[in-house]
């Protein structure tokens, strides 16, 4: 029995993406918290561009400048 899901049940590659974007998301705040403010904001930068893929409607950044949460 293989791993591999048929390709007819393989994820887009913008459902790859999303879920791309919620993992980054995720470690960038986790990077951030733990005191690694560089981390974090290479993090957000992969997040943004796999929610570029995604074709997220999320803003690309705060009024501050700083990207989104």
């Amino acid at each position: 029995m293989s791993d591999l899901s048929p390709a007819d049940e393989r994820p887009t590659p913008q459902a790859t993406a999303a879920y791309i974007a919620d993992l980054t998301g995720d470690l960038a705040r986790m990077a951030r918290r733990h005191g690694l403010p560089t981390l974090g904001y290479i993090l957000d930068m992969a997040r943004v561009e796999a929610e570029a893929h995604s074709g997220a409607g999320r803003p690309q950044e705060r009024a501050n400048g700083a990207p989104p949460r």
